[in-house]
């Protein structure tokens, strides 16, 4: 009887031993499978928080981020994301997209200061007030249509086209966004931003 109580427990050990080994391995490929999987969007356009572009801002990363503040039914209405979101994989790019105009009052106050920053550095078109594609890079949040000297105030234009039930799939507004999104490739090429995704 002492011989199968104790080849039982050597068994059950041995069992013990296999079966923590095999969830270290397994550990280390989850491990390994979830550096892959940071916070990086896939080509087009991924939705964000604004906590999310300020550490990332912080954190010195480059991006593209298309900031807006509208309501959601004109967002929906007028398909401005499928529109960015198709031209955006159309160029095999991909960026991030906020929209300003839920946040509550905090997140407000915190818009309110990186737009005030923003124009004491820059005079021109403003993403927090206008809307827009805008580059994220050495801790600071730029236009490209500040730096092209040229101006587009996407939430008006979001409003006029839900007023006129047009979409920005439409050629005309499509090509508008393939044009912001030209101006931004532009401004990275000509700063020499290496993007971090």
């Amino acid at each position: 009887m002492r011989k199968g109580l104790l080849f039982t427990l050597i068994i059950t050990s041995v069992l013990l031993v296999l079966s923590a080994c095999g969830g270290n391995d397994s550990a280390a490929e989850d491990q390994d499978n979830s550096d892959e999987t940071t916070d990086k969007p896939e080509v087009g356009l991924a939705e964000t928080a604004l906590d999310d572009v300020i550490t990332k801002k912080d954190n010195k990363e480059a991006f593209y981020v298309l900031i807006y503040d509208t309501q959601e039914d004109y967002v929906n209405n007028t398909k401005l994301l499928e529109a960015y979101d198709k031209a955006l994989k159309d160029g095999d790019m991909k960026a991030y997209h906020i929209n300003i105009n839920g946040l509550d009052n905090e997140n407000k106050q915190t818009v309110d200061t990186l737009s005030e920053e923003y124009s004491t550095r820059t005079s021109g078109h403003n993403p927090f007030e206008d809307g827009g594609m805008a580059v994220v890079h050495d801790g600071q949040i730029n236009s490209a249509y500040a730096y092209q000297g040229t101006a587009w105030n996407l939430n008006t234009i979001i409003g006029e086209t839900n007023t006129e039930n047009n979409t920005f799939l439409d050629d005309d507004l499509y090509n508008d966004v393939k044009q912001e999104i030209q101006y931004n490739i532009d401004y990275i090429n000509e700063q020499e931003i290496d993007l971090t995704y």
